[in-house]
């Protein structure tokens, strides 16, 4: 697969790879004559977003706990009484940092699991609802809201082979798209869901002061959020999960991801808004 350029000249473009295949085509927009809405967004930090819709609340791979392995949790740790009830879970993909069935279990509520297929299973195994999707698939959520899942490029987990990494695309029928894209690299099929996203929720680092094959840079991030035509992003997937006394080392490099996407996005995409948070920091959104 060709990749983005990564030299740092300043004002220089990056394009996604043009050799990925197509994406299956997602259902065709929703329509509404709503103003829209406000949303309210927490990070819990990680991969774990907290959206507050109207009549609904989604929650993206939680991750709750303090540690996983070797890797500890910088921030604050998750309540999961704070978060209160939950409607939906959408679950990325099967490493243990994106499902973690302590966390799920720790939830309020009863909620919808949405993961994708081959991970149905182990969430059924919990006591909880789920449903899983392929990528193109739709499940209606009620409250004129659906999440369809939608391509993206990282290996799967041993432990469950079967369910493939996925982003996921919710559609509200205020005529909002979020596009929670989980763990990926950068791939031309994202040009799919041009003019479909208002919200992109993008990884930017990963558990250490280098991001490994198969996640997004603070710059290929800004990239996409651009290639999408977002009006806001918030990056996520950086400075919460790494080794103990790691920071002694590389100090400011872990939690720089943040900084670096605002940077690059004002340079690549300067009509999107960005939204950078601590872990467990919280926003509005105008959608």
């Amino acid at each position: 697969m060709s990749r983005p350029e990564q030299t740092d000249s300043a004002g220089q473009t990056v394009d996604l790879p043009s050799d990925a295949p197509a994406a299956p085509a997602t259902p065709a927009p929703l329509t509404s004559a709503s103003p829209g809405f406000d949303l309210g967004l927490t990070w819990l930090g990680h991969s774990s977003v907290l959206l507050d819709l109207p009549q609904l609340r989604l929650l993206t791979d939680p991750f709750l706990r303090d540690h996983l392995g070797p890797l500890r949790r910088h921030g604050p740790v998750p309540d999961p009484g704070a978060i209160g009830r939950v409607d939906v879970v959408a679950i990325s993909h099967a490493h243990p940092d994106h499902f973690d069935p302590g966390s799920l279990q720790a939830l309020a509520g009863d909620p919808l699991v949405v993961v994708p297929r081959g991970l149905g299973g182990n969430v059924r195994r919990l006591g909880l609802r789920t449903h899983e999707l392929e990528v193109g698939e739709t499940v209606e959520l009620g409250s004129g809201c659906r999440i369809t899942a939608v391509p993206a490029r990282h290996w799967r987990w041993p432990v469950a082979p079967r369910a493939r990494t996925v982003g996921y695309l919710v559609e509200s029928a205020d005529r909002a798209g979020i596009y929670f894209a989980g763990d990926t690299a950068p791939f031309g099929a994202m040009r799919e869901l041009t003019g479909r996203v208002d919200l992109a929720l993008l990884p930017v680092g990963s558990w250490g002061p280098h991001v490994s094959p198969g996640h997004l840079t603070p710059k290929t991030a800004a990239a996409v959020a651009r290639v999408l035509g977002a009006r806001v992003a918030v990056p996520i997937h950086w400075g919460t999960l790494y080794p103990p006394k790691l920071d002694r080392w590389f100090g400011d490099r872990l939690r720089e991801p943040a900084s670096q996407f605002v940077t690059w996005a004002e340079r690549l995409t300067p009509t999107t808004e960005v939204h950078a948070l601590d872990p467990g920091g919280t926003t509005r959104v105008r959608l």
